[in-house]
């Protein structure tokens, strides 16, 4: 099984963790790691570190972070560098989680593509095709 990593600057990732949590419960090996104010590019390399520790035994890891470049983005390239089986997402939203929390069992760079499609295909904008006006006979929803 792939474990997950989720972090980025502020409350990002227990925010998206709290999400998940709601639409699908509890997940197993997967983790939340706040980039919190204050807080060094070490500080968070060791708890990444200790991160990995806490999913025991994984055939993967991804790390999904909220902005390319950033602290959270930098310093789990920096972890994958040093080890096999890791991928590095950005751009995380909610909808690319929720795709692929089923799917890890699949090797990294499928679950990699998987995430990266949810993702894409989880940003839309909603488009009014023609104004609808209340019926007053209707007693709505």
């Amino acid at each position: 099984m792939i474990g997950i990593i989720i972090t980025g600057h502020g409350h990002f990732a227990t925010g998206i963790q709290s999400t998940i949590k709601l639409l699908s419960g509890d997940q197993d090996k997967l983790i939340a790691i706040d980039f919190e104010e204050g807080m060094t590019a070490d500080q968070l390399q060791e708890r990444f570190k200790t991160a990995v520790s806490d999913l025991g035994e994984i055939t993967g890891l991804a790390f999904f972070t909220d902005i390319p470049g950033g602290t959270p983005f930098n310093q789990a390239v920096m972890y994958k560098t040093a080890h096999d089986a890791v991928t590095v997402l950005s751009g995380t939203n909610v909808s690319m989680i929720m795709e692929v929390l089923f799917q890890r069992e699949l090797n990294v760079d499928q679950f990699e593509q998987a995430a990266i499609t949810a993702g894409q295909s989880g940003v839309v904008a909603f488009k009014q095709t023609e104004r609808q006006t209340p019926d007053d006979d209707e007693d709505g929803i």
